[in-house]
């Protein structure tokens, strides 16, 4: 009997390959402003136009995009809109977009929750301040950990060891003056923000920009987000930080209690 041939590992790499390339492709078409011809893809994803036609035509007949009337490149429905109208997060939204509206009409920040995907922080909904200086939001929180609001609250649900892994070895990177970059300074932090279920960003990421928030959780204690205020620090006296404090408490209790938030729990396992 001749010997058993082992498997061989180029498939699997080739279709890792290809599937980098095909999500390079979606994440070009996702973040365009217009429709893109295929020349404009190969050099936005630095690949070879051959390359680029091959998973373009793939990815035309899952659906994933479309051409328009002129042959150009566009996302298609389901990578535009992926999740049901139904999904947990979209229900969630739903119920915060009167939250948020409330919170930025009366304090004129910008608005904005977080929900917490393990260590990544995915903005649901935000509601812009109409401020001159409104912070960018994106639909990914990728301000670090150790100098943002819905960072501290997430990293505060977290063991200490938890949190090590998260963060690595101190001083952590200070982005501004403020930044807290000791490991004991930032613990003891973390520690009272577990207590209080409030954290604060007093230009510790941007210069300028400051912020307040609470944690989102559910009746039994389980910790899905985070409902934040951010804008130019001068709206974030101590004073108006006191003000904040309670309304933003009240309406993540809400949100927390909500039929959204326990179905978002039962996603995330929480």
């Amino acid at each position: 009997m001749p010997p058993r041939r082992q498997p061989d590992p180029s498939p699997s790499v080739q279709d890792s390959s290809a599937l980098a390339r095909g999500l390079a492709i979606l994440d070009c078409l996702l973040h365009a402003a217009r429709p893109l011809t295929l020349v404009e893809v190969a050099e936005a994803t630095q690949l070879p136009s051959s390359t680029a036609h091959r998973q373009l035509l793939l990815l035309e007949q899952l659906g994933r995009t479309y051409r328009d009337a002129t042959g150009r490149h566009c996302a298609g429905a389901p990578t535009l809109a992926p999740l049901p109208l139904d999904h947990p997060l979209n229900l969630l939204r739903r119920d915060a977009t009167d939250v948020l509206r409330q919170l930025q009409s009366q304090f004129s920040a910008t608005a904005v929750l977080t929900v917490f995907l393990g260590s990544q922080r995915l903005v649901v909904e935000a509601i812009t301040g109409r401020h001159a200086i409104a912070p960018y939001i994106g639909t990914q929180v990728h301000a670090p950990l150790h100098c943002s609001v819905s960072g501290k609250l997430l990293l505060s649900t977290l063991a200490p060891e938890a949190r090590e892994q998260l963060l690595g070895a101190a001083p952590y990177a200070a982005r501004t003056a403020a930044t807290i970059t000791s490991r004991k300074a930032l613990f003891t932090q973390l520690d009272r923000i577990a207590r209080e279920g409030l954290a604060v960003n007093l230009e510790e990421n941007v210069e300028g920009i400051s912020a307040q928030g609470v944690s989102v959780s559910t009746a039994t204690g389980h910790a899905i987000g985070a409902l934040t205020l951010t804008g130019p620090s001068a709206m974030f006296s101590e004073a108006q930080r006191a003000l904040m404090a309670p309304v933003l408490t009240r309406h993540a209790n809400l949100l927390g209690a909500s039929l959204s938030a326990h179905a978002v729990a039962r996603l995330l396992a929480a």
